[in-house]
């Protein structure tokens, strides 16, 4: 797919030559995932040859860090503590799978405002600050229960490197309490990144493309006002979607 665009998918381990195959196919690259939930494959032993086959395919320029429970500005030390060790390793990881971006979740909690929003901006931005110095990485964040964009704005304002930016998630938008509109108004010098996966407007289903009422022709003139190429990736459960919204996108003129 030449579109001018970096465009990803998050393959899974299984099928693994069909997802390269179709790697090939349409010039797409991959953002690891699977990885990001490593207590469950360590206990079951297949964290080594799964991080193996993502290492060896060649393909992955991005990783998704970890993001269950994890909370680097959690007001708890001990979970704080935790939380950033799992997003060094998911650092670590990346440096071995050869992948310049890791995408962390906001871990921000819906609906609390004022002094949280701040505490939750300041701790985190000290530590994506710590994290520039100990790794040559750039870092998407993304939202994910975030409600508004008024907490990432303030996020970015404070760390104010080119080299952390927004992992907009349009899918996660779709249910959030604001227009895309004003998602982009107040993110976009600093959206760099963008994910893609459709939904009905309540949960986060990551339906093809095309099958739920996120509206793509909007989101599509969204991204390309943005006058700057930014990756995208296609999060979908299975080849399959993958390819359904692959096809969705071109018939479209999508993203292309």
């Amino acid at each position: 797919m030449d579109n001018g665009r970096i465009i990803q998918v998050q393959p899974l381990y299984d099928d693994g030559d069909k997802w390269i195959q179709l790697a090939g196919e349409e010039n797409i690259t991959f953002e690891a995932i699977e990885l990001s939930m490593p207590p469950a494959l360590v206990e079951s032993g297949l964290f080594g040859m799964y991080k193996d086959w993502y290492a060896g395919s060649g393909l992955v320029t991005s990783v998704h860090g970890h993001f269950i429970d994890v909370n680097p500005a959690s007001g708890d030390m001990k979970f704080r503590a935790l939380s950033r060790q799992r997003c060094r390793e998911s650092c670590e990881l990346a440096k071995e799978l050869g992948a310049k971006r890791v995408v962390f979740h906001t871990g921000c909690a819906p609906f609390l405002t004022g002094g949280y929003i701040d505490y939750w901006a300041m701790m985190n931005a000290g530590f994506y600050k710590e994290l520039l110095i100990e790794y040559d990485l750039t870092f998407c964040i993304e939202n994910s229960a975030d409600i508004t964009p008024g907490p990432l704005r303030k996020l970015m304002d404070l760390i104010d490197d080119e080299r952390v930016g927004v992992c907009l998630d349009l899918g996660h938008v779709n249910y959030s309490a604001v227009p895309v509109e004003q998602w982009f108004d107040t993110l976009r010098d600093r959206i760099s990144y963008i994910h893609l996966s459709d939904n009905n407007g309540l949960f986060d289903d990551h339906i093809p493309l095309g099958t739920g009422n996120v509206d793509w022709k909007k989101a599509d003139s969204l991204v390309r006002s943005l006058d700057r190429t930014v990756p995208v990736t296609i999060e979908m459960k299975t080849l399959g979607d993958v390819y359904t919204s692959l096809e969705y996108l071109k018939k479209n003129g999508l993203f292309i």
